[in-house]
């Protein structure tokens, strides 16, 4: 019995080279794509590598130096050059089987300094604990410092020297007047001569006044002559001036012998 079914074969809806074509558009603007990535990369690198002042041979060199290292048998994270090699594997050594590094390794011998430290006739030259307390307090270098650094510096330096000028000035004035009797007994020999030694002008232009001045005005006139208590506290702060002028002159002609 012979089957009537058939078999249609039907044409494919896009040609064949049309596929192709589209095949080769899609490659060509993938590897364009592809391309510039990587040419954004490349620049991104360098721009890197510029603010790193490095460079490519610097990065090849580096590259070949880690190559050439050596993984520890006793800890694979430790990649150690072949320099120090074998200090590091005997470090390791005594570190993987549990011995310390004072059992394992020889003790040095104790200090000397502590029998001649406090020798006046000896210098003490292994102040290791000294240095390090200095290295530890000072900045490190390189490091500026801040604003409230500078200020409170600034502010203890003028303290200092504020309190080194207050002790000289008191050790000064103590030096001046440890003998206050003497003092004052120069200062009176001082306003002494001072007064003595009066100008001839001085001398005239007084005896012109005297001359000028009655006699009855002195003795009759008994209110104008009289003084209320702001004249006489006038005179008094007056006179307390004149004495501070010639105690000030007195210092200073101290000073000028002390200099010479």
């Amino acid at each position: 019995m012979q089957s009537n079914d058939t078999i249609n074969i039907s044409k494919p809806s896009t040609p064949l080279d049309t596929t192709i074509t589209y095949a080769d558009n899609d490659r060509d603007s993938f590897i364009a794509e592809i391309t510039k990535q990587l040419d954004d990369y490349d620049h991104k690198f360098n721009k890197l590598l510029n603010e790193l002042s490095w460079s490519r041979e610097f990065l090849e060199s580096r590259e070949e130096e880690t190559q050439n290292w050596v993984i520890c048998p006793f800890d694979a994270s430790h990649r150690v050059p072949h320099k120090s090699y074998e200090a590091h594997y005997k470090r390791c050594e005594l570190k993987y089987h549990g011995i310390k590094k004072e059992r394992g390794m020889q003790r040095q011998l104790p200090s000397s300094t502590f029998y001649y430290k406090d020798a006046p006739s000896v210098i003490s030259l292994l102040e290791t604990d000294e240095l390090r307390k200095t290295a530890r307090a000072a900045p490190s270098i390189g490091q500026s410092p801040t604003v409230e650094q500078r200020l409170s510096e600034y502010l203890k330096a003028l303290s200092d020297s504020n309190q080194i000028r207050l002790a000289h000035h008191n050790r000064q004035k103590r030096d001046v007047y440890q003998n206050f009797d003497e003092v004052w007994e120069n200062l009176q020999k001082f306003k002494e001569q001072n007064q003595g030694l009066k100008s001839r002008e001085e001398l005239l232009a007084e005896q012109r006044d005297y001359k000028r001045r009655r006699k009855s005005y002195r003795a009759k006139n008994i209110k104008v002559t009289q003084r209320t208590p702001t004249l006489i506290h006038r005179d008094i702060i007056a006179a307390y001036m004149e004495d501070f002028k010639l105690l000030r002159e007195f210092e200073q002609n101290m000073m000028d012998q002390k200099e010479q």
